[in-house]
């Protein structure tokens, strides 16, 4: 086998190769777009470089073929307010072998231990913690979009090289028909008069103005929280032009009171059903098939994008506003468009969160964890707190034998 950095247009081909050969008699895995991950490792898009540093490998067996790919990311502006300097890798994928994985393993934490990395993280994104983060440990169903999906034989890789759980992350599923509107709409209208809550939703036409107003609720209401770290309006109008071609204006909105923001509830349709065709390629082929699918076939899964109430304002029932709002939208079209709603990357952790979303009718469909690896006996191992989730039902997990050895 052979280990070599990534550094051609040729070997991002091999990096996607890797995960084709080996999901693809996987029954759930939808390809990530490439040039999402593409983007990730280019310093002139994402801004952890400004800061950061990133290396990506691909390991070839001795036929040249490449069975296994590993990234190792430096994020100096949060270690900036660590007690200790913290490494990370990601976009780890390996055929079922265990020598494979070890020498991907071995070249990443070495990078990282070279450069004074006295723990390591993954696998996490080499920059907002809003996607590609953690290992699936539970509930093997179809990934959302920009979500981590692995086989169940990865848990073995990262356990066997003493990564403990660090982190969960939860992706919540419910029926729209099951919610219990009538008992939300109820306090939503009493949280109005009372406190004189008024909502509205986003105007595409006017980004940058609500992309203000989403960033002075985010640094409030996440300031306290571990790796937080402050958004820029102009980070988020980004964030929006890029949601836009997506974007339902109906299932974004804004809670205002005493003529300041304080809550938002970002929703958007769950493109991955429309993803499966493109096998990560939205070229000139796969975009015509992917917009009549878009656009004739009715979405039936809404994924939440982002939530956020200020602290002041938390525990006095914003969050029935905004739902009230979002349902009672265009003659309550909202209701009859969507079928489902998932609720992705709501760390277990973060308790007023989960108590927030277990108010509606949801419950906890796939779990994902972040690891940690100390590479310094120095520092004590520290993990989140967890949530239980011994009732949380694997899923339908693939059997090992559809994925490759060699």
């Amino acid at each position: 086998m052979q280990i070599a950095e990534l550094s051609t247009s040729r070997d991002w081909k091999d990096f996607h190769q890797v995960s084709t050969y080996i999901y693809k008699k996987d029954p759930h895995w939808i390809s990530p777009l490439y040039k999402d991950i593409e983007k990730t490792f280019d310093p002139a898009v994402n801004k952890a470089f400004a800061q950061g540093e990133a290396k990506v490998w691909i390991l070839r067996d001795k036929a040249g073929k490449p069975i296994g790919h590993i990234a190792a990311f430096i994020d100096a502006k949060r270690n900036s307010a660590r007690d200790f300097p913290l490494g990370s890798i990601g976009f780890f994928n390996c055929i079922n072998n265990d020598e494979a994985a070890t020498l991907l393993f071995e070249t990443a934490e070495q990078y990282l231990r070279d450069r004074g990395m006295k723990a390591v993280d993954g696998p996490v994104n080499f920059g907002e913690r809003d996607r590609f983060w953690g290992l699936l440990v539970k509930g093997w169903y179809q990934p959302v979009y920009q979500e981590n999906y692995h086989p169940p034989y990865y848990l073995r890789f990262f356990e066997s090289r003493g990564y403990r759980p660090q982190e969960q992350i939860f992706t919540y599923q419910g029926l729209i028909k099951d919610f219990h509107f009538d008992r939300i709409l109820s306090m939503g209208q009493k949280v109005r008069e009372r406190y004189g809550v008024t909502l509205q939703s986003i105007d595409p036409k006017q980004l940058d103005k609500f992309a203000a107003y989403f960033t002075e609720v985010y640094n409030e209401a996440f300031k306290s929280f571990p790796y937080f770290k402050p958004l820029q309006p102009a980070q988020v109008e980004q964030v929006f032009r890029q949601m836009k071609p997506v974007l339902d204006p109906n299932i974004v909105c804004f809670a205002f009171a005493d003529g300041k923001p304080v809550g938002f509830c970002a929703l958007m349709p769950e493109i991955n059903d429309f993803l499966r065709h493109t096998h990560g390629k939205l070229n000139a082929w796969a975009i015509p098939r992917f917009l009549w699918r878009k656009f004739f076939l009715r979405p039936q899964k809404v994924k939440g994008v982002a939530f956020g109430i200020s602290p002041e304002w938390q525990r006095r029932g914003v969050f029935a506003c905004i739902v009230e709002h979002l349902y009672l939208l265009d003659d309550k079209a909202n209701p009859r468009k969507y079928d489902q709603i998932l609720l992705a990357t709501i760390r277990g952790h973060n308790q007023a969160m989960n108590n927030v979303v277990q108010n509606l009718a949801v419950k906890v469909q796939r779990e994902h964890i972040a690891f940690r690896k100390m590479l310094s006996d120095e520092i004590p191992f520290e993990a989140l707190p967890f949530s239980d989730t011994s009732e949380v039902s694997l899923g339908e997990v693939p059997s090992l034998g559809i994925y490759p050895t060699h």
